[in-house]
């Protein structure tokens, strides 16, 4: 480890009160973004995060407000002036405690009804939380502007490669599925048209989001419970758009989209924080939103430098065919579960 490293370190963490036992800070690697420390009140997580102050002050305040209402995330350990942060040479350092605990499986049933239980536990809580106006502008989606903007991608790059005179394999494969895949993304804008005023009506649009269900993010705490790791990524937005993200990144492990595993998933967030039905109006839009087809293409077609890789048309086929087959499946579910899912 370089001097000057450990000396930043060092820097960052006679801030806080408590002290180092030196010898951990051998294992420091200064091209990681977190170094666990060990200390006199035990092992800290250091953190280096990439986000600007007045995001850092925000997540703050979220973290302190969730945890306050049951949600399970690390503290923010805090310096001895007690603020949550420590610039140091234009690069801000957060410490946390320590969650021991397991990475969840997320191919296990059992492992995906307690992170579906955790997430419905999160929402719940967050509903509600005032915010400042300046807050709520800054950190809200605008979810239907971002689906118009991609549906509009969709369709200029149709335009563009349908114009290529030597289309390679991936055009060829999205020049063959692009137009029923626009055809979803006018059905699901369609629900959105329809249900969206009736949700966006009340303390709802204050829920916070979590966003990032990257498994190294997430803990199966000792005590069975989940634990949220990094609330970097928090936005305000509807509930059911983390729904969505974790449905398709468990989907995506599956051969095709499974209708059994969805309604366990979603009657475990029910149990917890009931939804409306005009809310699962819209869990249906944005799971028929081809979000996963955008994504894997976005990836291709905004690159200055386009490749072909035969692992990566593998991956598209996937998608596509999860992405083709998965509307069915989705409308037929609510359809069918439309008792389940109480109206309130």
């Amino acid at each position: 480890m370089e001097a000057f490293f450990s000396d930043l370190v060092k820097k960052v963490i006679a801030n806080y009160p408590l002290e180092v036992k030196h010898e951990s800070l051998e294992y420091i690697d200064e091209k990681k973004a977190e170094w666990p420390i060990d200390t006199t009140i035990g092992e800290v997580l250091l953190k280096k995060v990439l986000i600007d102050e007045r995001y850092i002050e925000f997540m703050i305040y979220a973290i302190d407000h969730l945890r306050d209402n049951g949600v399970f995330t690390p503290e923010v350990l805090t310096t001895k002036l007690g603020d949550g942060f420590v610039r140091m040479k234009d690069e801000y350092f957060m410490l946390f405690e320590v969650v021991n605990g397991r990475r969840p499986n997320f191919e296990s049933e059992e492992d995906l009804i307690v992170i579906m239980n955790g997430i419905a536990s999160f929402h719940k809580a967050s509903i509600g939380i005032e915010l400042t106006n300046e807050q709520y502008t800054s950190f809200q989606t605008k979810w239907k502007n971002d689906l118009q903007t991609k549906f509009i991608k969709l369709t200029k790059w149709k335009e563009e490669r349908a114009k290529v005179k030597h289309p390679n394999e991936i055009d060829k494969l999205y020049l063959k599925n692009i137009n029923t895949i626009l055809i979803q993304c006018e059905k699901a804008l369609a629900i959105i048209d329809k249900y969206s005023m009736t949700c966006e009506k009340g303390a709802i649009n204050k829920t916070l989001c979590y966003q990032n269900f990257d498994v190294k993010n997430l803990t199966i705490g000792e005590d069975g419970n989940l634990y949220f790791l990094d609330m970097g990524s928090l936005k305000i937005e509807l509930q059911i758009h983390d729904m969505r993200r974790i449905l398709n990144k468990v989907m995506k492990k599956e051969k095709n989209w499974n209708p059994k595993l969805m309604k366990k998933m979603i009657l475990a967030y029910q149990e917890i924080n009931p939804l409306t039905c005009n809310h699962y109006q819209l869990l249906k839009a944005d799971l028929i939103f081809p979000h996963l087809f955008y994504d894997v293409f976005s990836e291709q077609y905004e690159n200055t430098e386009l490749w072909v890789d035969a692992n990566l048309v593998s991956k598209m086929k996937k998608i596509i065919t999860l992405e083709l087959s998965k509307e069915r499946i989705v409308s037929t579910f609510f359809l069918q579960t439309k008792e389940t899912l109480n109206d309130q």
